[in-house]
This record gives C-alpha cells, sequence and structure tokens, in this order.
C-alpha cells in the first residue's frame, strides 16, 4: 500500500478529469538578467500571390516563435518604421538606421513562386547572410518542419550552436473515455505543434522517455499487462514490447546517456526499490536487472542519470519525507550510502539531469506549491526557477541545457510548458482535451 502510495505522490497518475479552465500566471524566478540581442523579424511579403495573407501569418508566426525562444535573441514587436526600412532595398539592411533602433539582427522574409526567402542583416559586423530557399507546400503541418529547421539554420549561423526547433517532445496524455480512463503517448514539435498519437493501446502508458537516435525507439510504463511494465516502441508508431523479464511492478526509466543501461523503479523484491540493467542498443535487456539501491520501510523513485552515466540521481523517503539523492550508478555487493542533494524544502520529486552536468531540474513543494527547482552542481546551491499559484511538475532538459519543459496542473488541467534559463517567461505550448503530463525531450 505505501508504494502505491507513494507513487501516486511522486507521479501524481492520478489527475482529476474535470473541465478544462485557464491556469494561473507561471512566473519564472531568474538570479540574473540575461542579455537577449535584439532581433527583429519583418512580415513576410508575397509579390505573386501564390499563397494568402492568411496562410503567410501562419508561417511567420511559427518562426516568430521559433526565434524569439531560442534562448539568445528576443524579437521585437512590430514597427511601420523597420517595416517600411526592410521593404525600401536602399535602406534595407542599413546598419546606422539598425543600430540606432537598438536591433541586433533583422530578418527579411519573402515568398516567390512558392519559395521561402530568408535574409538576416547583422547591424554588429555589417554582414548579410542568405539562406537556402525553403519550397513550401502550402500544407502548416509539412511547412512548420521546413522552417523548424530553417530557424535551426539560423541559430547555428548566428551564435555557432545547435538549435532546438526542430527538436520533438514526448508525453502522456490521459482522457476519459465513456467509463474508462486511458493514457497514451504523444510526439510533438517543439513548440507544441504537429502533435501525433503514438501508442494505440487503449489502455494506460505513461513516463516515455527517449532511447536514442539510432534505434529511433523510446520507453515507456504500459498497464497493458495488467501491472506497470516497462515496453518500447518505435517512434513511428506501433505496438510497444515489453523489454524485462522481472516480476513485480516496474515504472519511472531513465536512460543512460551511453545508451549501454536503464535505471527504473521496482517491487520485485518487495518494495519499491532503484534496480539497474543493462541493455542493448535496441533497448533489449542483455543480462539480469540488478538492485542498486533498497532501504528498510522506504520508497524509491524517479532515477536520471549523470551525463557520463556514472551517477543516478533519485527521490527517497528513507528519512521521512522525499529527498533527492546521489548515489553511484555501478552495482555493488555492499550497500550504498547515496548522498542527500534537496536540503531547502522537505518535498521533492522527478529530478532530471541537464545533458551538459551542470544543474539537476526537479519539483519542490514550496509553500505548499509545487515549484520547479535547480540544483546548481558548480555552485552547490539550490534556487527556485518557477513561482505562482499552480503546481508544476516532471522538468525534462532539451539537448542544449538551456531549455526546459514541464507540466503544471492546478487539479483542473494539466498542459505543457516551455521555459528557458535565460528569459524570464513561460509559455504554453499545449492546450484542448485531455491531461498532458510526463513530457521528454527526444534528445542525441
Amino acid at each position: 500500500m505505501k508504494f502505491k502510495l507513494f507513487l501516486t505522490c511522486i507521479l501524481c497518475c492520478i489527475t482529476p478529469l474535470i473541465t478544462l479552465h485557464p491556469l494561473e500566471e507561471i512566473r519564472v524566478c531568474l538570479s540574473k538578467s540575461n542579455s537577449l540581442d535584439p532581433l527583429y523579424l519583418g512580415k513576410i511579403t508575397c509579390s505573386d500571390g501564390s499563397f494568402s495573407d492568411s496562410y503567410l501569418t501562419q508561417l511567420r508566426s511559427v518562426l516568430r516563435f521559433d526565434m524569439h525562444h531560442n534562448g539568445e535573441a528576443e524579437v521585437i514587436p512590430y514597427h511601420p518604421d523597420k517595416e517600411k526600412a526592410l521593404a525600401t532595398a536602399a535602406d534595407s539592411f542599413h546598419a546606422a538606421k539598425w543600430r540606432a533602433w537598438g536591433i541586433t539582427y533583422a530578418v527579411q522574409v519573402e515568398v516567390k513562386e512558392q519559395s521561402l526567402f530568408l535574409s538576416c542583416y547583422s547591424s554588429h559586423n555589417s554582414s548579410l547572410k542568405k539562406f537556402t530557399p525553403v519550397k513550401l507546400s502550402g500544407v502548416l503541418s509539412q511547412d512548420r518542419k521546413l522552417l523548424h529547421r530553417l530557424s535551426d539554420h539560423l541559430f547555428k549561423a548566428l551564435w555557432d550552436k545547435p538549435g532546438i526547433a526542430s527538436s520533438k517532445i514526448l508525453y502522456a496524455m490521459k482522457v476519459q473515455k465513456q467509463q474508462k480512463v486511458i493514457s497514451e503517448i504523444w510526439c510533438c514539435d517543439f513548440d507544441g505543434g504537429n502533435a501525433v498519437q503514438l501508442t494505440h493501446e487503449n489502455n494506460y502508458c505513461i513516463t516515455p522517455v527517449f532511447l536514442s537516435s539510432g534505434s529511433n525507439q523510446f520507453l515507456y510504463v504500459s498497464y497493458q499487462y495488467g501491472v506497470p511494465k516497462i515496453c518500447i516502441a518505435p517512434l513511428s508508431g506501433g505496438k510497444g514490447q515489453k523489454i524485462l523479464d522481472l516480476k513485480g511492478n516496474q515504472l519511472l526509466p531513465a536512460v543512460s546517456p551511453q545508451k549501454d543501461q536503464i535505471a527504473f523503479i521496482s517491487d520485485a523484491s518487495g518494495r519499491a526499490d532503484l534496480f539497474i540493467a543493462p541493455i542493448s542498443k535496441e533497448g533489449r535487456e542483455t543480462s539480469k536487472p540488478l538492485q542498486l539501491f533498497s532501504y528498510p520501510r522506504s520508497t524509491q523513485a524517479s532515477p536520471t542519470f549523470s551525463p557520463d552515466g556514472t551517477q543516478i540521481a533519485f527521490v527517497s523517503d528513507k528519512e521521512g519525507m522525499p529527498c533527492i539523492y546521489l548515489i553511484p550508478s555501478s552495482y555493488q555487493t555492499k550497500r550504498q550510502s547515496p548522498i542527500l542533494l534537496s536540503k531547502k524544502n522537505r518535498e521533492n520529486s522527478c529530478p532530471a539531469w541537464s545533458p551538459d552536468g551542470t544543474k539537476l531540474a526537479y519539483s519542490s513543494k514550496t509553500d505548499g506549491v509545487r515549484q520547479i527547482w535547480i540544483y546548481d552542481f558548480n555552485s552547490r546551491e539550490e534556487w527556485q526557477l518557477t513561482d505562482g499559484p499552480t503546481h508544476k511538475e516532471n522538468p525534462a532538459w532539451a539537448p542544449n541545457s538551456t531549455h526546459l519543459v514541464f507540466n503544471s496542473t492546478d487539479g483542473h488541467s494539466s498542459e505543457l510548458y516551455l521555459v528557458n534559463l535565460n528569459q524570464p517567461e513561460t509559455i504554453k505550448i499545449t492546450s484542448g482535451e485531455g491531461v498532458k503530463h510526463y513530457p521528454a525531450w527526444v534528445g542525441k
């Protein structure tokens, strides 16, 4: 019984299915002000009428989202003088004018013969970069993928780092169907668009985690076997298959960055303990799972690997309240002594290690509300990222270690939110029917 009650607290699996209504404001608390490059994105022009104005507006919205939430730029609001400067060939990229406006980058976009042409001018060094034209289809779901890639090309050209506009997010969505509550795994773009259902079990599927780009598969927990088991399925869709031959419940899988082992929680030994199992590149069990940590009258949950795969952060209530601990990921015959990380608050859950290894994001009850917190391994300090009256849970890092996605729930709804550590704002990327939770970024 304790196992089920504790995991209900950690997983928050039983979210009420009540009529959706808007969430309260979510605030972001940043310790310092980060300097973002002012970027002006002009209206998309089309001289030959190959696409309607409304469609061009939709395309610009996709580009604006990508550029404004890339963690390096701030898109400046529309202004007729700047539009005029972009539209006038002689003044389009006049350095002194754009510098006077405080604009670092000016982006001009036009459509001709169903192709989109993008040029970016830097007022800092008076350079002009023209990108390979994108052939448009007129179907937004297809064209937005092309624009995400174009945004990543722009990001790489300006800041010499990989962008995340083309990345994907996995999540579980729970709905009420007649008298049955079901949950399936979905996938969407990083802005919430192009949502696609991946599992079709008509059962209960939760906590997806990406396996590897080589296998193009993901792990998740399925109740199709009567009790929760860890399954594997392709991102292209298809029936999932159980990967472990272990009795009892298996929950909360985490994949090592080296893709050679998984950590998970199982009650095979009688209580919810931390296990580890070696896996093949295809995600199959290669030898018997091993119990990594157990403690009398306690429950473990939510493992996450360090980037080098040598450590695991996880949740345990071994001292009475759920806190986050660190433990080596290698199996030892002698019981290991975890190191306590979360000390500022008494109730912590769902840790996620950043890919660059410098931070751990987690949910922590703060003045009665679950907020997203960050543990900084360099300073060894904890700091609060989010504020506001609604609960925030299940943070997951983007491959760039700057962006986070998490779900917020107020008891009436649960949606996914995007935030980056350089901007004091969040953006809701999902809406509509269903409880969306357990987001996981599709990484490398």
